[in-house]
């Protein structure tokens, strides 16, 4: 029999202590709760909490195939729970032949979060509950610790995290197996968790014991630790936020970007304070970073799906750009980037109209006047063997060159549209915003002329 008249066998401090976890994890029971299940001890405990305390719950089962009939079992029962207890469940099998790959706790983490907050989604759930505990994170501590990490590693598993929510996290699994035993709770057992095939059970099986037998409080005393680690890294976040503009800021020029100053480089502390402004984009290291600072203009790092940039303005954060731009006939008016001297923006529209009689001004590089193209005319991106015949001045200038001297923003170089005689590479007659060719000047005796004018979208 699955449901409340089981949990007040739990002990009072227990059942004390949890309803407080879960009124400040949770809040009250509104919204919908998503809880992930594998009909283990911990996963099967924390449903059953949740359930009593009135949350409506969502849970999600993920059957990895891995141990065959013990795979179906665990599936079984929290099917069961499921249907005792009214909740609604989803369960996702993994593909076939998912244990052959490499790499599979990874995978498999992937499959499981991927599908919740897919689910989370769908359901309007609030939160997403797991069952860590507390021996997870001393595992978690010990494994990131011997392999070199800052403080994040160490503390990585937290009782909140974005959507997540943990509210064993300061129970020991042999506190949360008393417990489960008193109130008759049913649960299986799995047996992979008995080898040392994974680095994480070698840890729980040998050098946590080991760790132990020296020191008997040993996983208080971690738990401590991280407790004071976390307060560690709040205070150091609050710190740093409240003087990140010393180190950081947006961008005057690219909007989007992040300008990381050589300054913060350069700071006693600034390995903790570079790490706290970039990761929540992407690891970048400190040496390399201060490799890059002493690096011509147009050097970058490249890190999972990140770039900075070696500029003038700093070292400057973007995302790896995709920009794409079909070679587009003259005639039409056309949607481009365009740097305009001091911003870059994302999306202009340029247009064309033909005006009669002679005209009073020849504009500027932004929106001039022109002369008529010649036939076969293109808008294109810009590319290396490309010239100009700059307008006021003798012979041809590399377009390349002439984006220097413009003080084009590096990370947005290569995105320049320009207006050619062909698909080229070869003679461009426009580099909106920069250099106008004389070759389309209109003579001093024209009669009409094109006027090009920019719409910023």
């Amino acid at each position: 029999m699955f449901g409340m008249t089981q949990w007040d066998k739990a002990s009072p401090a227990f059942r004390k202590a949890i309803s407080a976890k879960l009124d400040e994890l949770f809040g009250q029971p509104e919204g919908p709760v998503l809880v992930l299940v594998s009909g283990g001890l911990d996963s099967m405990l924390l449903t059953e909490a949740l359930h009593v305390a009135g949350y409506p719950l969502h849970l999600l089962h993920v059957n990895y195939g891995l141990r065959g009939a013990e795979s179906d079992g665990d599936e079984a029962l929290v099917r069961h729970w499921a249907a005792a207890a009214a909740c609604s469940i989803l369960v996702v099998t993994a593909p076939a032949n998912f244990g052959s790959a490499s790499d599979l706790q990874s995978r498999a983490r992937e499959l499981r979060y991927g599908a919740a907050r897919k689910l989370a989604e769908e359901v309007g759930a609030t939160a997403i509950a797991t069952a860590h505990h507390a021996d997870d994170a001393i595992e978690t501590f010990l494994l990131f610790a011997a392999r070199g990490t800052g403080i994040d590693g160490l503390i990585s598993l937290a009782e909140s995290q974005g959507i997540l929510r943990r509210p064993f996290l300061e129970f020991h699994k042999s506190e949360l197996r008393q417990e489960a035993i008193k109130i008759g709770l049913h649960w299986r057992d799995d047996a992979s968790n008995e080898g040392d095939r994974y680095t994480r059970n070698h840890l729980r099986h040998h050098a946590l014991p080991a760790l132990e037998q020296a020191i008997p409080q040993a996983r208080d005393g971690i738990r401590t630790t991280m407790r004071r680690l976390r307060q560690l890294q709040r205070f150091a976040e609050v710190a740093i936020q409240r003087e990140s503009s010393l180190y950081t800021a947006l961008s005057r020029q690219l909007p989007g970007a992040r300008v990381l100053y050589r300054e913060a480089l350069a700071h006693p502390h600034s390995e903790i304070i570079v790490y706290q402004l970039l990761k929540s984009y992407a690891p970048f290291e400190l040496d390399a970073l201060r490799q890059l600072a002493a690096s011509q203009v147009g050097a970058y790092l490249e890190r999972e799906g990140w770039r900075v940039w070696a500029d003038r303005e700093g070292l400057l954060l973007l995302p790896i750009s995709n920009f794409m731009f079909r070679e587009t006939p003259a005639g039409e008016t056309v949607t481009l980037p365009l740097w305009d001297g001091k911003i870059w923006h994302q999306r202009v529209e340029v247009a064309k109209q033909r005006v009669q009689g002679r005209p009073t001004s020849m504009g500027s590089a932004l929106e001039p006047l022109s002369c008529s193209l010649p036939e076969g005319a293109v808008w294109r991106l810009w590319q290396e063997a490309d010239f100009i015949q700059p307008l006021g001045l003798s012979g041809r200038k590399k377009v390349s060159d002439a984006l220097t001297q413009a003080k084009v923003p590096s990370p947005v170089r290569r995105e320049v549209v320009v207006l050619a005689i062909d698909g080229g590479p070869g003679e461009v007659l426009w580099i909106p915003g920069i250099r106008l060719s004389q070759t389309i000047a209109v003579a001093p005796d024209a009669d009409n002329a094109l006027r090009w004018t920019l719409n910023y979208l």
